[in-house]
């Protein structure tokens, strides 16, 4: 399956607040894999493809540049590949942020918010069942961070969407594959997190994140450091 552009998956803006806007969207497709390592981008091209002026273009990358999303190049921008010492560090610091919000979930989620990680986990599951990866891939991400809204920490969860920014793009990867199926992913491990997120124990569900942290970082750590060998750049209007 050829990767298509991250740029030609984003939708035109208009709001009165282009910058954030134009930020937030950029931000989602990043953390959501709509990106891959070693894409090229550029102000022009994603000013066109949103509708936009290059000004808010450009604060929203340089803001995405601080938050190490993206990598200021002399002639543009490129999302950042990840070396397998960067992965083994975000993966670690994944677990102990993410381990922490699955505990205070269990300790302060609603019923209605569990009902909200049981819906996730049933897209997940039929994702993987259609074979759809695009689809798993953004069910997952929408069923972990049903977990990390209901620990009601907003610090805690800007710190882990950080480094969904960074790991991201490498998960997108996997959508170059031609099934779900390929992936081999256990997903036992949700049931577990909100199993143990009904039951109140902070310790069961950490230890269920934690679990399913690492049972996924060894399906994708292959394509760690393996950027596309000719980065996807949309021409400049």
């Amino acid at each position: 399956m050829k990767p298509s552009s991250g740029i030609g998956q984003l939708s035109p803006v208009d709001t009165p607040n282009l910058s954030e806007t134009v930020y937030a969207q950029l931000r989602e497709a990043l953390m959501s894999g709509k990106f891959r390592p070693g894409e090229a981008l550029t102000l022009r091209g994603v000013a066109a493809v949103l509708g936009t002026s290059i000004m808010p273009v450009r604060d929203a990358i340089l803001r995405l540049g601080a938050e190490r999303a993206l990598e200021m190049r002399r002639r543009g921008v490129k999302v950042p590949s990840l070396s397998e010492e960067q992965f083994k560090d975000i993966l670690r610091f994944r677990i102990a942020l993410e381990g922490e919000a699955a505990a205070l979930a269990a300790e302060r989620a609603s019923k209605i918010e569990i009902a909200r990680m049981e819906k996730c986990a049933e897209l997940v599951v039929k994702a993987q069942e259609r074979g759809h990866i695009e689809k798993f891939l953004a069910a997952n991400q929408d069923f972990h961070f049903s977990v990390y809204r209901a620990a009601r920490n907003q610090l805690l969860q800007s710190m882990i969407e950080v480094l969904w920014l960074q790991i991201g793009p490498h998960l997108a990867l996997l959508a170059d594959m031609q099934a779900v199926s390929d992936l081999n992913v256990d997903l036992r491990p949700h049931d577990l997190i909100i199993d143990a997120i009904k039951s109140g124990s902070a310790k069961k569900a950490r230890a269920a994140l934690e679990s399913d942290l690492k049972d996924s970082a060894d399906i994708y750590q292959p394509y760690v450091a393996k950027p596309l060998r000719k980065p996807v750049k949309r021409k400049s209007a």
